[in-house]
Formats: C-alpha cells, structure tokens, sequence
C-alpha cells in the first residue's frame, strides 16, 4: 500500500497525464485513502518543523510554543479538511455547468490527486505558494482525463474556483469596509483613584492628613463629589475619616488607635463610563481632558503646570511635572511608613485597524516616613499629562508628524 502511493505520487508530479488515465479505473475510496495518507504526512512534516523550532527555545517560551503550534496544526488539519469538500463540490458545479462530466465521483478523484504537490510541498515557506499552483494545473488535467473533455473545458472550469474564491473574497472587503464606522466607536473613560498607607512596625495613637482628590475647588474625583461617607464606606472600622481644609487645601484626615504591620490601610476607587457605541461631535465633551488637566480635571495640587503638545500621529510618551505637597503624620513607636496615592482618567475608544485606542492622565505622589514623624513634611508628587494617542477629533488641528 505505501509503495503503490509512493509510486502514484511519483507519476502525479512527474507524469500527471499518463497517472490521471491510470486513475479512472480508480474507486472512490482508493483516491480518499491517497489524499488522507498524504494528509498525514503533511501533519508529519508540520509537527517535525514544530520540534525543529524548539533547539531554539526553553522554558516556558518553549511550553507557549508548543501548545501554539499544536493548536495551529489541528485547526490547518480540520480546515484543509472542509476545503478540501468545498471545493470539491464548487468545482463539481462549474464541471456539471462547463462540461457535463462523468459525476461527482471523478471531480472528488481529480482534486484528491491534484492535491499531491500542495500536501508535499505546501508546509515550504514560498516553496508552498508554487505548490498550490502546481496543485491547481494538475486539477484541470484531472479534469480533463477523468471526465474526458478538451483541454479548454478543463482549464476554464479548474480557474473559474480561484475566480470564484476572489470574487468572494472581495464582496466580504466591501462589505467590511463598508460598514467601518466613519471615526472612532465604543467610547469611554475610566477614574481611577488608589490610596495606600503600610507600616513595617505595629503603630499607636495614629493621625494622618492626607491630599484628597480635588476638582477646583471641591473634592472630587471625575464626576463624583467626595464626602465623608465616600471614606467611611471603603475604610477598615477601626479607621475614622473625615474632610477638613487646611489652608485652602482639602484632606483626609484618618484617625486610629492602632494599626499593626502588614495591615494596609487602603482605598480604591473605580468610575467606568460607556459614552456611545458610535462616535458624534457631542461625545468629545464628555471625555475626561488628559491633555489639559490643571482646573479641568480632578489633582491633588490644582495648580497650572507647563504646556504640553501631542501628535496625532503614534503614541505621545506625555509630559511630567514634578511637585511637593504638605502631608501630616502623627502615631508611636513607628520604624517606617509608606504613603502613596494616585489619580488616574483614561480615554478609550476602537479603531478598525489599530483595535483599543486610549489617553491618559495622571496625578501621584509617595512618601516614606523613617523613624518618628515630624508633623506637616513634603511628599513628592509627579503629575503626567498628554499621555497615549490622540486624534483631531479630540484636541483639533494639532501637528500630524509621526512621533
């Protein structure tokens, strides 16, 4: 049996006609046990390639690789599979329109054999596009030896397939391309807002004034005012909270007998709002402005930093600006404390081609308290703005280079 492919593959690629009149004494099980046991030697070199890859790689690289390649190869089995029955029955169809031919037994038996190069050779880089075109000569001398047409039939027939296949293929392009969505679609922002206080060392009598989240002149973090009840509800019980202004600035005042090292005092906030599913002049207002976010958008020190520009072409690295702001602390027997808060707005929206689009702005600042504290002390803070990839539609005519 193997012998008796080897020598029928032999006459496919060097003498199709002499093999194709062969052929038609041929049943129909014998042409499909030729194209699977083709079939699986190409599974066979596929997986031979797979393992070559691997000399080169190790670890969990290698474990990634392997599992990527074997969903590849059982997923390329499976469609050449239902290619291979689809076009067999397209290709009947352009027969029985074109020729008449001897049934549908012959074309299935024309194109298991024409598939000989294709299987062979097809896993070839480059090599493997040749061998598809090989595949698809031998297909129209299938057609003509096995259905006893001309020549012209049979090739007239075997191209109208590829004809068909991109004149589909260009109906589904203008299809999609035709519902895009002029400009961007499924727009939102998102706030975020983290606070953190850890101890290395169990702390008494402890008081903390922190920077809270300020949108001009009222705390807020986008468009959700701060209260007291905005704390009480995310504190741990044993930690009272409340909203104080300290010369002109608002804070978070946090009192607690006592917290012990590794308990984390901790906030953490999330706002996510869809806009719209399709992009109107009227949605670029509610975007968060994290191109200009000094008395726009919620800081911790709401005061005009330097200008920055973008492009609307690539992706803005943003631009720092560097603070200190007042923090208080008070407690006992303290080793070191770490502070840190964050603020963040992102804008988000899809684009065709370059899929999740976004923007950002942030405001941070840390401080690590060594020893006793000392009452107010500056903590340094770094506010980024213009962060990300902006378009026209959202800051206007901005320069459009490529960054």
């Amino acid at each position: 049996m193997g012998q008796k492919i080897v020598k029928r593959a032999q006459g496919f690629l060097m003498d199709p006609f002499e093999t194709f009149r062969d052929a038609r004494t041929d049943d129909l099980g014998a042409a499909l046990a030729y194209f699977g046991a083709l079939l699986a030697v190409n599974v066979v070199l596929l997986c031979l390639l797979v393992i070559g890859g691997l000399v080169t790689m190790s670890g969990a690289g290698a474990g990634a690789f392997v599992f990527g390649a074997t969903i590849s190869v059982i997923t390329g089995l499976i469609g050449t599979v239902i290619l291979f029955i689809l076009a067999a029955l397209l290709l009947h169809l352009f027969v029985v329109l074109l020729i008449g031919g001897n049934g549908i037994k012959e074309t299935v038996k024309a194109l298991a054999y024409a598939a000989t190069p294709a299987l062979l050779l097809g896993w070839i880089p480059l090599v493997g596009v040749l061998a598809w075109v090989w595949s698809l000569g031998l297909a129209a001398i299938g057609v003509r030896e096995l259905h006893e047409t001309s020549t012209g039939r049979a090739a007239v027939a075997t191209l109208s397939l590829p004809v068909f296949a991109l004149v589909l293929f260009f109906i589904a392009l203008f299809v999609l391309f035709s519902n895009i969505p002029e400009g961007p679609s499924y727009l939102s922002t998102r706030y975020t807002y983290d606070l953190s206080i850890q101890t290395r060392t169990p702390i008494e009598n402890v008081t903390f004034l922190l920077p809270a989240p300020t949108c001009g002149d009222r705390p807020a973090i986008g468009p959700e005012p701060i209260t007291d009840a905005f704390y009480s509800d995310r504190l741990p019980e044993n930690v009272t909270s409340a909203l104080v202004q300290v010369d002109g600035r608002h804070y978070l005042r946090l009192t607690a007998p006592s917290m012990d090292a590794g308990e984390e005092i901790s906030v953490s906030y999330h706002n996510y709002t869809s806009l719209s599913r399709k992009f109107g002049p009227e949605v670029v207002p509610q975007l968060i402005d994290t191109l200009h976010p000094f008395d726009n958008e919620s800081l911790f020190a709401p005061t005009q930093g330097p200008p920055g520009e973008v492009k609307t072409r690539g992706n803005n690295p943003g631009f720092s600006y560097s603070y200190t702001i007042p923090v208080y602390a008070h407690y006992e027997n303290g080793t070191r404390v770490e502070i840190a808060s964050e603020i963040k707005g992102v804008n988000s929206w899809s684009e065709f081609f370059d899929a999740w689009m976004n923007n950002q702005y942030s405001d941070r600042y840390h401080l690590v308290i060594s020893g006793e504290p000392e009452g107010w002390m500056y903590a340094g803070g770094t506010m980024t703005a213009g962060s990300g990839i902006y378009r026209e539609w959202q800051v206007g005519s901005l320069p459009a280079e490529d960054v």
